[in-house]
């Protein structure tokens, strides 16, 4: 099996686990998993657009990598203050 179609497949299942993940909002720990997973899946994007020569790809989803980065900062404090 191609390496990127495999690449391609894991990138859309952690997007759409992630982003289900961050609108369930049941909890912060949830939600920061969300954002990690989003962080994750904008690097196999990223990737994905660097094997292809699609700069707007890999631009896109480095914005978006940056927003996920930003929003595990904003929710960590949440998720640490319901672990204990």
């Amino acid at each position: 099996m191609d390496e990127l179609v495999i690449l391609r497949g894991a990138a859309t299942a952690m997007t759409i686990l992630a982003a289900a993940m961050v609108a369930a909002n049941w909890n912060a720990r949830l939600t920061v998993a969300g954002f990690a997973l989003f962080i994750l899946g904008s690097i196999a994007w990223m990737l994905d657009g660097w094997f292809e020569n699609k700069s707007s790809l890999v631009i896109q989803n480095a914005v978006l990598l940056l927003i996920n980065i930003l929003g595990v900062y904003r929710w960590l404090p949440r998720a640490e203050a319901e672990a204990q």
